[in-house]
């Protein structure tokens, strides 16, 4: 019988090391995360108007770094690990404003054959956060971890943050800490949030696509080459003032 099948059989002491659990960690099925002890399942979350105008007008209770990472979640769409390994020396200025180009190597896609760099616009408060970063740290890591060797911090770190303040995170309850207002939700949802936005906003859906860094399907992908600069500026813009109005309600 091989080891993990005894572990898992009782036929071996409780506290025996499961190292079938680290060879296929990544592997396996996500039951979701437990709250009050339960399994709450896979919930894939997608924030309403009102839950982003609260999210944001929440922000000055949370750290700076939280903060600024939340709102370059929604104003740029890009995935946290992205967002967290952003240098300065992949912001520039062109003549229709100011874009972030992420290198292909740091992109989840970045072994497919047809995934190229992506040119993010920065718009609004994206801006002001990253021009602001870069009036500190140059053309290095924008976001520097505090202690330690790693290139930038952790991605976890916000998602750490996030449910620390959920309502229901019962983590050390002795420490008082401001609640967000909406609960049940973690960072990447703000990402399936901006899609959503974006297309109750009208914008065509291969815009939309590409405003998240998703390759286009089958034959489209293989022979549309265009890189939708211009109409991810124009999308990114209308979102960014769709979240202005909700977070001054």
């Amino acid at each position: 019988m091989p080891a993990w099948a005894a572990l898992d059989a009782g036929l071996v002491p409780e506290e025996s090391p499961n190292w079938w659990r680290q060879i296929l960690r990544g592997k396996l099925a996500s039951a979701g995360m437990i709250v009050g002890g339960e399994h709450q399942g896979v919930i894939k979350r997608v924030l309403s108007l009102d839950d982003v105008g609260a999210v944001l007008r929440h922000l000055p209770h949370v750290s700076r770094l939280v903060a600024e990472l939340i709102t370059l979640y929604l104003w740029t769409g890009c995935r946290g690990a992205e967002i967290v390994a952003i240098e300065g020396g992949e912001v520039a200025e062109a003549a229709d404003g100011w874009w972030w180009t992420i290198p292909r190597q740091k992109l989840k896609m970045r072994r497919h054959p047809l995934t190229t760099d992506l040119r993010v616009p920065l718009v609004g408060r994206a801006l002001a956060i990253v021009r602001g970063r870069m009036d500190v740290h140059g053309t290095g890591q924008l976001y520097p971890p505090v202690r330690g060797e790693a290139l930038h911090v952790d991605q976890k770190v916000v998602g750490v943050a996030v449910w620390w303040h959920m309502p229901g995170c019962m983590l050390h309850p002795e420490q008082v800490r401001l609640r967000w207002p909406v609960s049940n939700w973690a960072p990447h949802d703000l990402r399936r949030t901006v899609r959503t936005q974006l297309a109750v906003l009208g914008c065509p859906s291969d815009v939309a696509e590409a405003v998240l860094g998703h390759l286009q399907p089958g034959v489209e992908g293989v022979y549309n080459r265009h890189h939708y600069d211009s109409e991810r500026r124009e999308w990114l813009t209308r979102l960014a003032a769709c979240w202005e109005a909700v977070a001054a309600r």
